[in-house]
C-alpha cells in the first residue's frame, strides 16, 4: 500500500499602485550582452527591452511568488514502514507594471569590448500598474506540431506555428515586427473581415496551420543577414477590439507574398490607445532570433 500526501503553500508579496493610473516613467540603463554572437542591432533591442522591464520594476514593484510543495510518501510493506519527504521551493518575480507607450528612446553609448556589447540607453514612456482583472493566457511559438517547448531560435525558411489557450472567450491579434521596424499582422488571417480572431474559452488552438483550420494563413521566417531578431506581439482581451489599420504588403526578396503591414510606430500608437481604454487587455512580447543555416 502506498499513500501520497501533497501540501502546497503559496505566498505572495507585492508592491502595487492603483490599476489604471497612467504615470510617466524614465530610466537610463546599462546593458552588457552575455552572448558574443549577437549583433549591435540585437544588443540594442535587448537593451531597450530590459530597460523597460527595470523601469516597471522600480516604479511599480515586484510580485514575489513563493511556492513550497511538501510531498510525503508513506509505504507499508509487510511489517516495515517507511516515509520519504520531498520539499520543492520555487520563487519567481513578476513586474507589477505594464508598458503602455514609448515617448523617447535614446542610445547614449554603444561600445564593443570583445566579445561583448555595452549599450547605455535612455527610455521615457507611459506605464501603469498591471490590472488584476487581466486573464492568464497560454501561448507557445513552435516550429512544428510536435514541439513541446516555446521556441525562440529559428533558421531561415523555418515554419512557425502558435499554440494558444485562454480561460475566457475573447479576441486575439498577433503581430510580427521585423528588423526594419515594419509590423506584419499574422492574426487575424487575411480571410477574416471582422478585424479580430475570436477565441473560445478553454479551447486548445494550433494557429497558422491549414491542417487545423482550412482558411489559416501559414508562415515561414526569413532573414537576409546572417542573424536577425524579430519581435512577436500577442494581444488578447475578453473585450472585443479590432486590429490596427494596415495595408496590403508586397512581396519579399524571394517573391513571397507578405502579410498585411503597418509601421512599428503606428502599431505602438494603436496599442497604447487600446491599453488605455481596456485594463483587461493582455499584451505579451516575445523576441525570436532567425539565423542563416
Amino acid at each position: 500500500m502506498k499513500r501520497v500526501t501533497l501540501f502546497i503553500c503559496v505566498v505572495l508579496t507585492c508592491l502595487v499602485s492603483l490599476a489604471g493610473d497612467i504615470k510617466r516613467v524614465s530610466i537610463t540603463y546599462d546593458y552588457v550582452s552575455n552572448d558574443p554572437t549577437i549583433s549591435l542591432e540585437q544588443a540594442k533591442q535587448m537593451a531597450l527591452h530590459q530597460a523597460k522591464q527595470r523601469a516597471l520594476e522600480e516604479n511599480f514593484g515586484l510580485d514575489v511568488v513563493g511556492i513550497t510543495s511538501a510531498l510525503q510518501h508513506s509505504r507499508v510493506e509487510g511489517q516495515d514502514a517507511s516515509s520519504v519527504n520531498d520539499v520543492i521551493n520555487i520563487r519567481e518575480t513578476i513586474a507589477r507594471g505594464e508598458w503602455i507607450e514609448t515617448l523617447e528612446e535614446k542610445f547614449i553609448e554603444e561600445t564593443y569590448s570583445k566579445p561583448f556589447w555595452h549599450i547605455r540607453v535612455r527610455v521615457v514612456g507611459n506605464a501603469r500598474a498591471r490590472s488584476t482583472n487581466q486573464p492568464e493566457i497560454f501561448y507557445q511559438f513552435i516550429n512544428n506540431a510536435h514541439d513541446r517547448d516555446n521556441r525562440t531560435m529559428y533558421y531561415d525558411g523555418d515554419a512557425i506555428f502558435m499554440r494558444f489557450k485562454a480561460p475566457v472567450s475573447g479576441a486575439l491579434c498577433v503581430y510580427l515586427v521585423d528588423a526594419e521596424n515594419m509590423a506584419y499582422c499574422l492574426l487575424p488571417y487575411l480571410s477574416i473581415t471582422n478585424g479580430c480572431y475570436q477565441i473560445e474559452a478553454n479551447k486548445d488552438y494550433l494557429l497558422f496551420s491549414q491542417e487545423e483550420e482550412r482558411l489559416a494563413d501559414e508562415y515561414t521566417l526569413n532573414c537576409q543577414k546572417n542573424s536577425e531578431q524579430n519581435a512577436l506581439y500577442i494581444i488578447f482581451s475578453p473585450n472585443q477590439f479590432t486590429k490596427a489599420i494596415d495595408h496590403q504588403a508586397g512581396q519579399n526578396w524571394r517573391g513571397e507574398q507578405m502579410p498585411r503591414e503597418l509601421s512599428y510606430v503606428e502599431l505602438m500608437k494603436w496599442l497604447a490607445r487600446n491599453q488605455k481604454q481596456d485594463d483587461e487587455m493582455v499584451v505579451r512580447h516575445e523576441i525570436i532570433t532567425i539565423k542563416k543555416k
